[in-house]
């Protein structure tokens, strides 16, 4: 496991499978840990690109890649830039941007007073109409309960044009993930 954390800049082996893990952070309780854990255990050799803000006392921070920290001057650049790399791949083939969409965390919800995920609503429209325009790879899991999910479903089938499978757990979500990558 190899993660790519913000605002680094790395240049991953374009032979080597690379997820972008997208979703809420604030109050989506660290799910992205459970996530990378469960890349980990069914395939060997891969990159990460993962949003959250992790200090070296956070329980994956070792598997950080080192690489340039001055090159984006602002979080949403770095996002975008890996944001692409995933979603139409060019020379990265193994590439797949993940999507999952968790219930509000009931312990940790967002406290600084905007909606729970509130920027991903808009990343999630953006990137998959991308992908489906050039061919793209990008996988949806969501909880059951999460907030829009019937809006975001009948957005997905009518911009992509066709069915969009929506998974129901973050293993079934990284499961697929996977079977595109290895393709």
């Amino acid at each position: 496991m190899k993660l790519i954390l913000p605002k680094t800049y790395v240049e991953p082996d374009a032979n080597t499978p690379l997820f972008f893990v997208a979703g809420p952070i604030m109050g989506g309780g660290n799910w992205q840990v459970a996530c990378c854990k469960l890349f980990a255990e069914q395939i060997q050799d891969f990159y990460a690109v993962v949003p959250c803000r992790w200090r070296e006392d956070d329980e994956l921070f070792s598997h950080r890649v080192p690489g340039r920290d001055n090159l984006f001057d602002r979080q949403t650049e770095w996002e975008r830039h890996y944001l692409r790399i995933a979603a139409i791949g060019s020379r990265y083939r193994s590439a797949c941007i993940l999507f999952w969409l968790p219930i509000e965390d009931k312990q940790h919800p967002r406290s600084d007073g905007n909606p729970y995920a509130r920027d991903t609503y808009g990343e999630l429209g953006r990137w998959a109409r991308d992908a489906a325009l050039t061919g793209g790879r990008i996988i949806v899991g969501a909880e059951a309960d999460f907030p829009g999910l019937s809006v975001i479903e009948a957005n997905l089938r009518l911009d992509v044009g066709k069915s969009f499978p929506i998974y129901s757990t973050l293993q079934e979500t990284v499961e697929q993930a996977v079977r595109w990558v290895k393709v």
